[in-house]
């Protein structure tokens, strides 16, 4: 799969169909796991919105799901850095404000979907993405994850310099139920 940001253009996964590709998988719809077309976009979506997290690219719109279902065991990406997309309600779309185009591809590997974003020109700048602050609170009846995700931006690396950190900057605040169980240790 392959995907062109030109500059000064939006991108959008758009509408899932089967028509163009898309297959039945699990969705994360209103607090529950259901079957449905395109189910498992997120999976593409989470990639594509970590890769443009690497970049110069901006995020113009991006949901997180409601709920957190799954304990971290396995967990690659920090919690709350990837991207909720249900056609038609929540979307990525991202701009590209450079004068260059990148170009999205994914594929799938044995067990897992891999990404790279390319660039028409070599890139500036250097990305760290992080979480910050994570816990777990209890209110009420209901466990919530919460965390901050973070990006620090720095030179890239020339010869004979260190990369040289020019500005951190939070980029989420996330609060969201947690569906699985959590024990009173893991409590804050």
């Amino acid at each position: 799969m392959g995907s062109l940001a030109r500059q000064g253009g939006e991108q959008s996964l758009g509408k899932p169909s089967y028509k163009r590709g898309f297959i039945d998988g699990m969705q994360l719809s209103y607090g529950e796991a259901r079957k449905g077309v395109g189910g498992g976009i997120c999976q593409a979506s989470n990639l594509i919105h970590w890769l443009a997290l690497h970049s110069e690219l901006k995020v113009i719109e991006k949901a997180n799901h409601s709920f957190d279902p799954f304990p971290d065991e396995g967990r690659v990406l920090p919690f709350g850095s990837g991207a909720a997309i249900f056609y038609n309600y929540v979307d990525l779309i991202l701009y590209n404000p450079t004068p260059y185009n990148y170009q999205i591809r994914l594929h799938v590997a044995e067990h897992q979907l891999e990404g790279e974003l390319l660039c028409s020109e070599e890139r500036k700048y250097r990305y760290h993405i992080y979480e910050k602050s994570s816990s777990f609170i209890k209110k009420g009846e209901h466990v919530y994850r919460c965390n901050e995700i973070w990006r620090d931006i720095y030179t890239k690396n020339n010869v004979g310099a260190f990369p040289q950190l020019i500005t951190s900057e939070l980029l989420y605040e996330n609060s969201v139920v947690v569906k699985y169980d959590i024990s009173d240790e893991q409590l804050n």
